[in-house]
């Protein structure tokens, strides 16, 4: 699933005529640059959801004729479900017995999704959530086992610990990349608009929840205007060498 309902207010003025997912970056709308690459890492079929301009989302896919049908629609039209609410609104679309992929259209990464996958698999969690060292204003907290231990907002102070734990916690910035046993969807039924980072903080009281690192790799965030500008140059600087 790729989440792009969003209102992508900290994007402007980019998005005063155009909703997130169809803003081009370095010519390529948001959203075609994610899709190509699930298909590529071997993604069969892609969910997502809308909401903000959202004719412009449906003639963007109808033009590609969805993919060749591969691509479905979760519509949030008449209430934009936030990042949590808007996973489970689309449960009938993703349900299967099979681990699901997450990905935020606004994130730039070249982390490989198929080792992501295969993490997933072999430490049998809950959520694996990718992860790298970053400067960030929120922070997730592992344990020494890499298990999501708490949240922490550097510009607040506001910390939260949902389980208990040994040693010293290592703080890293969410990449909002995730892969999600199927387990999920009998844990959690909410139908209220929900933050998934309060979703999965309460889970990680009694479940898995892991860390997949990837320091090595690149990772933008597209959705704030001043960084979708610096990494579109960052960018195209690296295709010039």
């Amino acid at each position: 699933m790729i989440l792009a309902a969003g209102q992508g207010t900290r994007l402007r003025p980019l998005t005063d005529h155009k909703p997130k997912p169809l803003v081009r970056f370095n010519g390529i709308p948001l959203l075609e640059l994610i899709i190509e690459k699930l298909f590529i890492s071997g993604i069969d079929d892609i969910v997502i959801n809308i909401h903000h301009m959202a004719d412009q989302v449906l003639e963007f896919l109808k033009m590609k004729n969805y993919y060749d049908g591969r691509v479905l629609v979760s519509d949030e039209r008449d209430r934009l479900m936030d990042t949590g609410g808007g996973l489970l609104k689309a449960r009938d679309l993703l349900y299967s017995d099979e681990p699901f992929l997450l990905h935020n259209v606004d994130v730039m990464t070249n982390l490989d999704i198929n080792q992501l996958i295969m993490a997933h698999r072999s430490e049998k969690a809950l959520i694996t959530i990718a992860v790298k060292k970053r400067s960030t204003s929120r922070l997730l907290l592992f344990d020494e086992n890499n298990c999501l231990t708490g949240w922490h907002h550097n510009e607040t102070g506001e910390r939260r610990i949902v389980r208990k734990y040994k040693g010293e916690l290592t703080s890293y910035g969410n990449s909002c990349v995730y892969v999600f046993d199927p387990e999920f969807f009998q844990l959690v039924n909410v139908k209220e608009p929900v933050s998934l980072t309060d979703i999965y903080l309460e889970l990680a009281s009694q479940h898995r929840i892991k860390a997949f690192i990837h320091n090595n790799d690149y990772w933008y965030n597209l959705g704030l205007y001043e960084t979708f500008i610096k990494a579109e140059a960052e960018v195209q600087g690296k295709r010039k060498k």
